[in-house]
């Protein structure tokens, strides 16, 4: 049975000056109780929803008209009021985490990164821990529904989402994820987005991928344009159950790992609750951090794997296995060996290096002799000259590789590290030689 309500008459009568906002918000939430009692049919509780949505934000629309404040500095402003020490501890709430000690709920952040340094992998590993419940490492992650915007490429979002569900053994019908396909503007269609989020039973976390395909603005480079549609996604945070928003973005244009601020620079930060970024790490992995903003406490990185996976289901029309990527979150101790690994890769090349420089990447892989999936592995040599460029300890010039003078210095390092781990081996090989203890005699000797 429908909650009883006051008729609008009896309202009238009994206030002198009746509130748009009061009575539309009324209205709506008798709407919703109506939609969750099942009273009539589903496309008149939809309908009804709909309508009482759209009422209420023109009715605050209307407010927010007529209550329009100066700008800046002409603004009126309001006291504030002076605070008690007791009363300022006993108004503290704490923070609730979606992912502990990361993201809150409730908040709006960016996620920046360059092209192709695994965004999209990463925010949907987070979609599908989040309604599965897991951790990521030693993380807690608030087990909810997930509403995904697959604006930028749904086609690419659905082949990694099957690939995810073979190799993270989820079931796709299972899951409480759901995915918006398509671009168009958040705040023309907010009501709907209420209604439909409502439908579901509101969610923990929304993920928007990307800002720019969501942008209404003329000009993608314009500060305030980009400062109004930060506002327009912080709307999303309102979302019933109070969801984090994590919202995918591009950097400002000369971006480097230093710089990963999102486009709109200090007008699109001023209006979320943090910068987390992906950058690429020394071992290979994808590094997760922030920089420029994050309310709350610093956090250690986090670290993900990207891999090149393929899935049954994922084929091409001819039956061929189309390959796609997905992100593994590693632990501090996986990550640590990687790390480890990849100084001991840049070492190899670097004494290769200084032997001998005219080698192409493939006859280095097969000096050392790495291999993957039986042919050598030019990628792992590839990347160790690329950390040793950009230490600016190697350079490829002439078709050859060479030295720089750091780098001679790096080699001869290299030389005698290993030359010490040589001599410690066979310290500890001649011991345990000298402590062997003899073989019992055979009872067939006696």
């Amino acid at each position: 049975m429908p909650r009883k309500r006051p008729s609008r008459g009896f309202r009238r009568m009994t206030t002198t000056q009746p509130n748009a906002i009061e009575e539309a918000s009324s209205d709506f939430q008798d709407a919703i109780i109506d939609f969750q009692a099942g009273t009539g049919t589903e496309a008149e509780r939809i309908k009804r929803l709909t309508s009482a949505a759209t009422a209420l934000n023109s009715a605050i629309a209307t407010r927010a008209g007529s209550d329009r404040q100066p700008a800046n500095d002409n603004r009126e402003q309001k006291w504030p009021g002076i605070v008690s020490s007791g009363d300022l501890v006993r108004g503290f709430v704490p923070p609730d985490y979606h992912v502990e000690g990361i993201a809150q709920a409730g908040f709006l952040y960016s996620t920046t990164a360059m092209t192709g340094t695994g965004k999209t992998a990463v925010l949907l590993l987070l979609a599908a821990h989040t309604a599965l419940g897991a951790p990521i490492n030693d993380r807690e992650v608030r087990k909810g529904r997930v509403v995904y915007f697959a604006g930028e490429n749904p086609d690419d979002v659905t082949m990694r989402w099957i690939a995810m569900a073979h190799h993270m053994g989820f079931d796709a019908d299972a899951m409480d994820v759901h995915f918006i396909k398509g671009t168009f503007s958040i705040p023309k269609m907010f009501t709907r987005i209420t209604a439909e989020v409502t439908k579901l039973g509101g969610a923990e976390l929304v993920v928007v991928d990307t800002s720019a395909a969501y942008f209404q603005g003329q000009e993608e480079n314009s500060n305030t344009e980009l400062g109004r549609h930060a506002r327009d996604l912080r709307t999303l945070t309102t979302l019933p159950g109070s969801p984090c928003v994590l919202v995918a973005c591009h950097p400002v244009k000369a971006a480097d790992a230093t710089n990963l601020l999102p486009r709109g620079g200090g007008a699109f930060i001023a209006e979320i609750d943090g910068n987390l970024v992906l950058t690429k790490g020394d071992s290979g992995t994808i590094r997760l951090h922030w920089h420029g903003k994050h309310r709350g406490p610093d956090f250690d990185p986090v670290h993900f794997e990207l891999q090149t996976v393929t899935a049954p289901a994922l084929i091409d029309s001819k039956g061929r296995d189309v390959p796609t990527v997905m992100a593994s979150a590693l632990t501090t101790g996986e990550t640590k060996k990687r790390r480890v690994e990849a100084r001991r890769d840049e070492d190899e090349v670097l004494l290769l290096i200084d032997k001998d420089g005219g080698k192409s990447l493939l006859e280095m892989a097969e000096i050392l002799g790495w291999q993957k999936d039986g042919e050598p592995h030019r990628r792992r040599v590839s990347m160790a000259t690329e950390k040793l460029t950009r230490a600016k300890l190697a350079n490829y010039t002439g078709r050859k590789w060479k030295l720089t003078a750091a780098g001679q210095d790096a080699a001869s390092d290299a030389k005698a590290e290993r030359f010490k781990a040589e001599q410690a081996a066979a310290s500890v090989s001649r011991f345990v030689e000298r402590n062997r203890r003899p073989d019992p005699p055979d009872d067939a000797d006696d």
